[in-house]
């Protein structure tokens, strides 16, 4: 059980990580790319301005559905850490 866990775990992260990047690009992209019909560029790697807008909402949505995964696959390791942050100690300190 805890080997599939792991597996999923690294599915999950690996396609979060290649979300990020694929919105970081075309975030980047996007700002950079020249605006109206005199600017020059028309299309960058094929693709147009909204088109480059459509990949980085998409990828973000992506990114969110994945890191909400993530945090739910985390949750029993979240619940112990702030248990054992917020535990007094024995020792009366």
């Amino acid at each position: 059980m805890k080997d599939e866990r792991t597996k999923i775990n690294y599915i999950v992260d690996l396609l979060m990580f290649i979300s990020f990047l694929i919105s970081a690009i075309s975030g980047i992209l996007f700002l950079f790319f020249p605006i109206g019909p005199r600017a020059g560029w028309y299309e960058i790697f094929g693709l147009s301005r909204g088109e480059l807008r459509n990949i980085h909402v998409i990828f973000g949505i992506l990114m969110v559905i994945l890191g909400t995964i993530h945090f739910l696959l985390h949750w029993k390791w979240i619940v112990v850490m702030t248990k054992s942050f917020f535990k007094k100690e024995k020792n009366g300190e």
